[in-house]
């Protein structure tokens, strides 16, 4: 058996979270006892998640408790704008030190605010979490549309994996017609 310190249960008891709909603050402390073998499992995954036990522990129950609508503002949708999951290749575009280098992915989700990608392991873009890190360009077609849409991405989140790399990643600049078809896809 290992119990699990406060350390490890709490990690933003000070900081608010930011919904739609105003602030959330974390103000109740839950301490409880878990076996070795869990507190390992969640550790690794914290670990790999580039995220704190305590963040770990929070989404595991939000989602426990949200499958089984058990905490009724956990249903609401915390992102301004809502994610949609799709499956589309995607070709990115980087610009770094005056050299263009093209690859390609998929895009998994998308909203009007950003996208998350797949892109194999070996590729040639460099996209990191580092706030030096390069924008770079997006070219996809949506499902059942014809239109090509262009948009600049900022890169907020990237985790790797054994075959893959997952970036999560903001549009930062669009021409009018690519949002516009976005907008239309999505609304």
């Amino acid at each position: 058996m290992c119990i699990l310190s406060l350390s490890d249960i709490i990690s933003t008891t000070d900081r608010p979270i930011i919904m739609k709909k105003g602030i959330m603050k974390k103000d109740s402390i839950i301490c409880f006892r878990v076996s070795k073998d869990l507190h390992t499992a969640l550790a690794h995954i914290a670990q790999k998640e580039k995220r704190s036990l305590s963040s770990i522990i929070e989404i595991v129950l939000s989602r426990y408790a949200k499958e089984n609508k058990s905490f009724k503002s956990l249903s609401k949708e915390r992102r301004q704008y809502p994610r949609k999951g799709i499956v589309a290749p995607v070709l990115i575009k980087q610009h770094d030190s005056g050299e263009t280098k093209l690859d390609t992915g998929s895009i998994t989700d998308i909203s009007l605010g950003g996208v998350r990608l797949t892109i194999p392991r070996d590729a040639k873009c460099v996209i990191s979490n580092d706030a030096n890190s390069c924008r770079f360009e997006i070219i996809f077609t949506l499902p059942n549309e014809n239109k090509l849409v262009y948009l600049t991405c900022e890169p907020r989140r990237v985790m790797n994996d054994e075959e893959s790399m997952h970036v999560g990643a903001s549009f930062v600049d669009a021409n009018f017609q690519s949002y516009k078809t976005l907008q239309t896809y999505l609304i």
